[in-house]
């Protein structure tokens, strides 16, 4: 019945997936590292697609993933029928209340989405749902950046500019995405204070983003998000996946795509073609913290 019912959408999901960044292994090693408690039960919140739920389903005797959206929710619980992992549940609500019983959950992760929550509220329902000694983890990446282009074609500016310039898409973006710019400091300054909340840590990759605050930020070890080949047109297409492009689609839909006029005015001034392949890398950061005793 779950097949029949996302059929439809199946390649369109698909589609919309590859085009994402994808958390490897060594995020989900280090996250096990620093929680050493029980795994009966975690939650993965602002879940979307149900990516990182899965993961953690691998782990855990069973996952909760929650996410406002419901045709995201149905994109999870479609992938996770396709992977035959029957120990997830999903539920549809928000980081601001969660519809999750108290005292329940040994780690709770949000991946890029913490910056969208009523924080106070949110910490709020963590303190309620972690059991003493749980986990929270908040993960996030940044704009993304093409590597593979020397520093004098300014690829790491590349997606930049298309994201903040008022005169493009920055202006349709949610007032939460300044906090990824600080590498959520601002949130781990709300975290260290809260007397709840006890071995905090701040964490990024790689070592040369660094946040505008003096907040002290410790550099991983090796990255939580693969890099990625593709070509300038799938690059593009990739950014075609921010909240802000649909936004700015949303006031705009009858005027020429932003994105492509953008993507055709930069690759003219560079001599470039959307058939170019290039490697795609995300800059990242964490906060990491347990429930207290």
């Amino acid at each position: 019945m779950i097949g029949q019912i996302f059929s439809a959408n199946t390649r369109r999901r698909h589609a919309y997936l590859a085009l994402r960044p994808v958390y490897n292994h060594s995020l989900l090693e280090w996250l096990l590292s620093y929680h050493s408690g029980k795994r009966t039960h975690a939650a993965d919140v602002a879940c979307g697609p149900g990516t990182f739920t899965i993961d953690l389903a691998h782990e855990f005797d069973h996952v909760t993933g929650v996410d406002p959206s419901l045709s995201m929710i149905e994109s999870a619980r479609s992938n996770a029928y396709e992977t035959q992992i029957s120990n997830i549940e999903y539920k549809q609500g928000s980081g601001e209340c969660l519809p999750i019983a108290s005292g329940t959950v040994d780690l709770m992760a949000v991946m890029q989405g913490a910056h969208w929550f009523k924080f106070d509220d949110f910490l709020s329902e963590v303190q309620r749902v972690l059991r003493p000694g749980g986990t929270l983890a908040l993960v996030g990446y940044c704009c993304p950046e093409i590597a593979s282009w020397p520093e004098s074609m300014k690829g790491r500016d590349f997606a930049r500019v298309l994201a903040m310039d008022q005169h493009l898409l920055g202006r349709y973006w949610d007032s939460g995405v300044t906090l990824i710019d600080e590498l959520y400091a601002p949130l781990m300054d709300k975290i260290s204070a809260n007397t709840g909340f006890v071995a905090a840590e701040h964490l990024k990759f790689p070592k040369d983003i660094q946040p505008e605050s003096s907040s002290r930020v410790e550099t991983l070890p090796g990255s939580w998000i693969d890099s990625k080949s593709m070509t300038l047109d799938g690059f593009r297409d990739h950014l075609k996946t921010w909240s802000a492009y649909k936004a700015w689609k949303d006031k705009h839909p009858s005027d020429a795509d932003i994105v492509d006029k953008y993507f055709g005015q930069q690759l003219c001034v560079l001599g470039k073609t959307g058939s170019e392949v290039v490697e795609i890398e995300w800059p990242h950061f964490a906060i990491v913290a347990r429930k207290a005793l």
